[in-house]
C-alpha cells in the first residue's frame, strides 16, 4: 500500500473514533440530563406526599417547571424525553393531588391556576 493509502486509511479511521467520540458524549449527556431531571421529580412527590402547606409546594413544583423546561431541551428527539414527560407529569398530577388534599379546594387539573393562588 502507498503512503497516500495509509493517509486515507488514517483520516477515516480518526473521523469514525471522533463520531463515536461525539455519539457517546451526547448519549452520556442526555443520560445525566434525564437522571436530574428524574430525581427532581422524585423530590416533587415526596414533597407532595408530606406536603402541608401549599406554599412550600407550590414552591416546589414551580421549582421543578423551571428545572424541566431548563434542561429537557437536552433530550428533544430522543427516547429518554417521552421517559422523563411521563416522570413528570405524573409528578405534576401527584402535586395537584397534593393540593386538593391539603386545600379542599379544586382549581381543577391545571398545575397554573394552582400555582397563581398559592405561589404568588
Amino acid at each position: 500500500m502507498s503512503i497516500r493509502g495509509y493517509k486515507w486509511t488514517v483520516g477515516i479511521l480518526a473521523s469514525i473514533v471522533l463520531l463515536l467520540t461525539w455519539l457517546c458524549f451526547t448519549f452520556y449527556r442526555e443520560q445525566v440530563a434525564a437522571a436530574f431531571i428524574s430525581f427532581e421529580c422524585e423530590t416533587t412527590d415526596r414533597c407532595s406526599a408530606s406536603a402541608d402547606n401549599p406554599e412550600a409546594l407550590a414552591n416546589d413544583v414551580h421549582f421543578l417547571e423551571l428545572y424541566y423546561q431548563g434542561h429537557s431541551g437536552v433530550l428533544e428527539g430522543s427516547p429518554l424525553h417521552r421517559l422523563v414527560e411521563r416522570d413528570y407529569q405524573r409528578s405534576l398530577s401527584n402535586a395537584v393531588s397534593a393540593f386538593r388534599r391539603i386545600t379542599t379546594n379544586d382549581l381543577g387539573d391545571d398545575i397554573k391556576l394552582w400555582l397563581k393562588k398559592y405561589r404568588d
